[in-house]
């Protein structure tokens, strides 16, 4: 399942756009307030149609706050004038090969998701293709055996789930919450795949799951004396793309999910920076959500298992030298997921190589791949003079302008004592950028003085 085209009507700040991605990795970049949570919003909302067929799955709907505004003036009172319908609709391509189905056929199976009233509901309007693909993944997982209750029984069961299920999750900027040590003693029961959809949007991993999880295998692992698949498929996820750091596990007696750095140090990953822990809590939950859909795959469900991932200000708490690398990390590790992820920083553009930058910005630019910081930063994200500060750029034009002002000066001391007067103040206003750089103040004082300014 891949997203290939969004279309949006009336969508928040949009009127009508329509927006092209890569299967592979699609990064969105722009000043803010142009879009770029919009429409990680607007692609959550119809990824969510396929959960309009699956049973016990929350399907995100388009609220009042999605509904895009425009004042008017009445009289002498401003209004906001809803406009509508609003629409979100996409153009996919799904799983080849399920019954019924056509490469052809899949890549061209469109769906909207549609509200005509303020008060009124989210109506959907499906193609054949996602009614079918869902339909098909519904019966098949309905049909299979009751989960067994020991662990011994389920692995016996993964020899007969063959029907792959696609990953879908959107972490949202407040996904780092404060993440509480837990006491908790609890493992976690065997359920429905389907649990690889709970709380797909919701913008947060948690913690005390993720411990859950790890200690439920780990004590499974000591119990039957074998190492599950499953649980080494999650190891190797996180060690794949968390290339500084060689082992991540569960220590029984203090109750903490540890975690091995290539120089041999061990820490609880709740004493870890924010970055690296919002790293890791990423990269565990998609892939355990990986193994709950998919445990056919065993420890290859990361690698195997298709997809969406949505990840707003994927850049959020990383220092730069893991900004330069998490893209490529995250295609390494899950080659099959299509992500799409915001950004404010020129270290994600320059990392991207299998995928598409999508500029809301309108700059044109050309190749991104590969180009240095500074040529990003002035060329595609519109910054001038990047290596210099804001405070130096002020200063430089402060400079310039002084210069231009002086030589008018001159010219009106003896004809014009008006206006040099008016000239003599803004000289003094654009000296004062240089104040706190005695000689350079003092320069520009000798200059005035030499033109008799």
């Amino acid at each position: 399942m891949k997203i290939l085209e969004l279309y949006l009507k009336n969508f928040r700040c949009f009127g009508e756009e329509t927006f092209d991605f890569s299967e592979n990795f699609n990064v969105l970049i722009g000043d803010n307030a142009t879009g770029k949570t919009v429409i990680l919003d607007a692609l959550a909302i119809a990824v969510s149609s396929f959960f309009l067929g699956i049973d016990g799955i929350f399907a995100q709907n388009i609220s009042k706050d999605d509904i895009r505004h425009i004042a008017k003036i009445q009289g002498e009172t401003p209004t906001l004038e809803s406009i509508l319908p609003v629409k979100v609709s996409c153009r996919a391509l799904l799983e080849e090969g399920m019954e019924g189905m056509t490469g052809t056929n899949a890549e061209k199976t469109r769906w909207s998701r549609i509200r005509k009233k303020v008060s009124g509901k989210t109506t959907s309007e499906h193609g054949t293709g996602l009614s079918i693909y869902v339909d098909q993944l519904q019966k098949a997982v309905k049909s299979e055996k009751e989960l067994l209750d020991t662990y011994e029984k389920h692995e016996e069961l993964i020899e007969w789930q063959s029907t792959p299920l696609p990953v879908i999750c959107y972490y949202r900027t407040g996904r780092l919450w404060t993440q509480k040590k837990t006491s908790t003693t609890n493992t976690i029961q065997p359920g429905s795949r389907f649990r690889g959809y709970e709380n797909y949007i919701n913008g947060s991993y948690k913690l005390e799951t993720l411990i859950e999880w790890f200690r439920t295998w780990e004590l499974a692992s000591l119990q039957q004396g074998k190492v599950f698949n499953t649980l080494v498929g999650v190891k190797n996820a996180i060690t794949s793309a968390m290339i500084d750091w060689k082992e991540v596990s569960y220590d029984i007696l203090s109750g903490e999910l540890l975690i091995t750095s290539n120089d041999k140090q061990t820490l609880p990953i709740r004493m870890l920076s924010d970055g690296v822990r919002n790293l890791i809590g990423i990269i565990a939950d998609i892939a355990i959500r990986c193994v709950y859909l998919n445990p056919q795959f065993e420890a290859d469900a990361a690698r195997l298992t298709k997809g969406i991932v949505l990840i707003d200000e994927i850049d959020l708490h990383l220092h730069p030298k893991w900004q330069r690398r998490i893209v490529e990390d995250l295609q390494r590790t899950f080659p099959n997921i299509q992500f799409f992820a915001t950004t404010h920083s020129p270290f994600i553009i320059q990392s991207l190589r299998q995928g598409k930058l999508i500029n809301l910005n309108d700059t044109p630019y050309s190749k991104y791949e590969g180009k240095s910081i500074e040529d990003i930063v002035e060329d595609i994200m519109g910054i001038e003079l990047p290596q210099y500060s804001q405070r130096k750029l002020s200063m430089l034009k402060a400079a310039e302008e002084y210069y231009k002002v002086l030589q008018e000066a001159e010219s009106c001391v003896q004809n014009d004592p008006i206006r040099l007067e008016k000239l003599k103040e803004r000289l003094d206003e654009l000296s004062l950028p240089f104040s706190d750089n005695p000689a350079y103040h003092a320069f520009l004082n000798m200059e005035r003085l030499a033109k008799g300014v």
